[in-house]
């Protein structure tokens, strides 16, 4: 035991409180970005779209479903298609064993046995290595020999996954192995470092990472989440929080140390717009591995809902509060109109179909949303022994009424794109924008060509919106739209699906269980339809244009720093990191943010943990002291 001198420990109770300060200062900043102490530099607007799951194959079955074919490529028939720049990137994250143990995509550098975030102390031992280590199995894989704790990367080998998605690899379990969720890829888009699966914004320590919202928000700009899923899921979290897994959702005031608390506190993006709703109901079906089972409360606690259904214009999150309910598209373009995020109005509204763990409406390849209200968003949901096919009607509904209804008490994403563009644009010195489809990864999931298609096109509807808006304000002169996909899906379109889907339909194909008469399989093996429900390594696509577009175009076989290491490129791809500095380089230089990342601050557990300080209440709620 090391016995610290008077002396040691006032300097350490001194240096946490000065370090205290900057970070309530820093959040202050955030919170306050009305009024910002650095001018924007550079590109106006910077939009970042994702297509959660949505995989080369993916956008390529939408492009079919609209009558185009090809087979290899940007492709084209989708409005992200039309964008001038097209590459691929690399979405691997991490792989960590203790001393002695196996390696393992999930796992931190810390031992877990804090579950506060950064609590832990780090595994005995522990050393970051940079080779790439794929492991041998989903999870990760393979003995650490050595008795001392080793991270990892996973890497990518084009050798056995493909140089891209439409040139086979030599190894067609290569792409199972160790492959990333959204979480992992959601912090590298960003913030520019990789991670463990689950970690949202943090770092394999579990130290807080500066996102991109925030730097964006530090440079006086506006700053929103937009999402078909719920609001705190690991796309949109990662944006707007920093916890150590994906699947903290929400907690009671006053603490912090879960998704939704931070965004609405810490970070308070100006508009926020999502599924989460209460009223969507749980799920009776299997989920995907690391996906934790919905409860009615899962997404927003019951006191967080109280205060803002009870409260919707006067909250202590300071946030115009929207939720399901009569025409809900309507009235939120009413209620976008009237906002100036200048005055320091913001934007929460929450969404969701019934029987649809939080998410909205999904629409089907042919648009009629016949879906809404099963429970398709989870591992072979409709496709497994058990599909639901039962809707949670009320007294006298039909199934008909039962989706009109969800129809109208739900928007679309593309109306929730349009109203935080709404929103945002007021602002003079711009903003930074993310919006995602993340029911595309849900339909992959459960092997559902059907939704995914319909999903995908839904996307792409919001991407057109965009596209247009930046053609009347300004033009690609002032704005950089990047769309892409956080991760894969393990699906392969066979020569005659074009052919199929135009002679029968998505929903017969879907239905289908010969791959041969389905003209699609999931997973390796060209003889099992279903034979794979989770993700895959292989790159992703990226469809992008703008000013600071040629930073990406740039970044093409090239490596980048990571944990102080120098990681080599691949030839023909990019990585995520590359699409994280890329928007950093559009949004230009900060001068606050040069104090240091959020991690070299200092954990909050390191620094105490909020709730072991007394919980942010007793010292000024970092939100509290930003209104």
């Amino acid at each position: 035991m090391v016995i610290k001198s008077s002396s040691q420990f006032r300097f350490k109770r001194r240096l946490f409180t000065t370090v205290l300060i900057i970070v309530v200062g820093i959040f202050i900043t955030l919170t306050n970005h009305s009024s910002p102490a650095t001018p924007v530099t550079k590109t106006k607007n910077v939009i970042l779209m994702i297509g959660d799951g949505m995989g080369w194959e993916m956008a390529r079955a939408g492009a079919m479903a609209k009558g185009y074919n090809y087979t290899s490529g940007k492709g084209e028939g989708l409005s992200f298609q039309t964008l001038d720049n097209y590459a691929l990137a690399t979405t691997y994250g991490t792989t960590i064993a203790p001393g002695n143990g196996v390696f393992s995509t999930g796992n931190s550098a810390l031992s877990n046995s804090n579950p506060i975030t950064g609590a832990s102390p780090i595994l005995p031992g522990f050393k970051f290595q940079p080779q790439f280590n794929p492991g041998d199995k989903p999870s990760g894989g393979g003995k650490n020999l050595n008795p001392n704790a080793v991270g990892n990367l996973v890497g990518y080998d084009p050798q056995r996954g493909g140089i891209n998605p439409w040139t086979p690899g030599n190894d067609p379990e290569y792409i199972k192995y160790s492959y990333p969720d959204s979480a992992n890829t959601a912090t590298t888009l960003y913030t520019g470092v990789k991670s463990y699966n689950n970690a949202i914004s943090v770092d394999i320590f579990e130290k807080p990472l500066e996102t991109i919202l925030k730097t964006a928000a530090d440079h006086g700009k506006s700053t929103g989440i937009v999402t078909s899923v719920p609001v705190d899921h690991a796309t949109p979290g990662a944006a707007a929080a920093n916890v150590n897994r994906r699947n903290k959702y929400d907690g009671d005031y006053p603490t912090l140390d879960n998704i939704l608390q931070q965004e609405l506190r810490i970070y308070q993006p100006t508009v926020i717009l999502g599924g989460g709703h209460p009223l969507t109901g749980a799920s009776s079906q299997p989920l995907p591995t690391g996906v934790e089972p919905p409860t009615k409360f899962e997404y927003i606690t019951k006191t967080t809902y109280a205060e803002l259904s009870k409260n919707p214009n006067q909250n202590r999150y300071n946030y115009t509060f929207l939720e399901r309910g009569k025409d809900a598209a309507d009235k939120l373009g009413t209620t976008a109109a009237k906002l100036d995020p200048n005055m320091g109005d913001r934007l929460l509204g929450l969404y969701g179909a019934r029987g649809q763990e939080g998410n909205l409406p999904v629409s089907t390849a042919n648009g009629d949303y016949s879906n809404t209200g099963l429970s398709i968003f989870s591992l072979f949901g409709s496709q497994g022994k058990n599909p639901d096919t039962v809707r949670p009607l009320l007294a006298g509904e039909t199934d008909k009424s039962f989706i009109a209804k969800e129809i109208n008490e739900n928007p679309t994403l593309n109306d929730l794109t349009k109203a935080a563009l709404a929103v945002l644009s007021k602002d003079k010195d711009g903003f930074w924008l993310m919006v995602e489809g993340g029911d595309i990864d849900w339909a992959a999931h459960d092997d559902n060509i059907d939704n995914m298609i319909g999903t995908v096109l839904d996307f792409d509807k919001a991407v057109k919106t965009t596209i247009d808006w930046i053609k009347n304000n300004g033009g690609w002169e002032n704005n950089l739209l990047i769309v892409t996909a956080d991760h894969d899906h393990y699906l392969t379109l066979n020569p005659n699906f074009s052919e199929l889907l135009k002679e029968k339909s998505a929903e017969a194909l879907t239905a289908e269980s010969d791959s041969m008469k389905a003209g699609h399989f999931w997973g390796s093996n060209p003889q099992i339809k279903y034979g794979w429900g989770n993700h895959g390594n292989r790159p992703v696509p990226v469809y992008y244009q703008g000013k600071g577009a040629e930073v990406l175009t740039n970044s093409v076989g090239k490596g980048f720093q990571l944990y102080g290491d120098d990681i080599p490129g691949i030839g023909g791809l990019v990585d995520q990191i590359h699409i994280y500095q890329t928007q950093r380089k559009a949004i230009g230089n900060r001068e606050l943010g040069e104090l240091g990342e959020l991690g070299e601050l200092g954990e909050l557990g390191e620094l105490g943990e909020l709730g072991e300080l007394g919980e942010l209440g007793e010292l000024g709620e970092l939100g509290e002291l930003g209104k």
